[in-house]
């Protein structure tokens, strides 16, 4: 009698923690598919989604440029003068001969033509030079003076032309010979000044000046 007893409550037990065990398995399920637990499904995914997007963008994003453009404005002659170029650097390069060529005209700068404009009329080494904007070039020389150049070409969209390629010297407005000077200290980046009454250049070791003058 006592045998069946304990059969019988340790029946009435296994009942009991049957019950427990599914309550607690549909509570874990009710709890899986709610909204918050779908949500957070969601933002994984789109995290994982959106990470290689911004890695993408991160890769295509556009470098500095090498040779940055650059822009110079001062007073001279009258004028206000504005100088835009190409600024490139020396690098350890050996640059007047090596780099850039002896006897061979240079855009005077990097990439684009670089370009001088003046709000009114001018004189540069005798010649009148009207209001405008022009090209300008240079030619180095070894053991003589420089040909600094002002052309009508500086646009690659009005005139075809794109740093020195299809230069033309028939179109030039002035030449001026210049005579460099030569400094131990080095400027690194190509560079343009408007001072002192005139447009002033310098790079590497070399720099050089053309007075800027008033019409008549």
């Amino acid at each position: 009698m006592q045998n069946h007893k304990t059969k019988t409550i340790m029946l009435k037990q296994i009942l009991k923690l049957s019950r427990i065990a599914v309550i607690a398995i549909g509570l874990f399920t009710i709890a899986s598919c709610s909204p918050n637990a779908q949500n957070e499904e969601a933002t994984d995914e789109t995290v994982a989604e959106e990470a290689p997007a911004e890695e993408e963008a991160k890769e295509e994003a556009p470098k500095p440029k090498a040779s940055p453009r650059m822009q110079a404005e001062g007073e001279a002659g009258g004028a206000t003068v504005k100088v835009d170029w190409g600024s490139p650097a020396v690098k350890g390069r050996e640059i007047w001969g090596g780099l850039e060529d002896y006897g061979k005209v240079w855009r005077a700068g990097a990439n684009e033509t670089t370009n001088i404009e003046f709000s009114t009329d001018v004189m540069i080494n005798g010649t009148k030079v009207a209001a405008g904007k022009y090209g300008f070039f240079i030619i180095p020389n070894d053991g003589a003076d420089w040909v600094a150049i002002i052309n009508t070409d500086w646009s690659r969209e009005e005139h075809e032309i794109w740093g020195a390629d299809k230069y033309t010297e028939e179109h030039d407005v002035v030449r001026v010979n210049v005579t460099p000077e030569w400094s131990e200290e080095v400027t690194e980046s190509l560079e343009y000044k408007v001072e002192d009454g005139a447009i002033k250049f310098a790079w590497e070791k070399a720099s050089f000046s053309i007075p800027v003058e008033a019409a008549n």
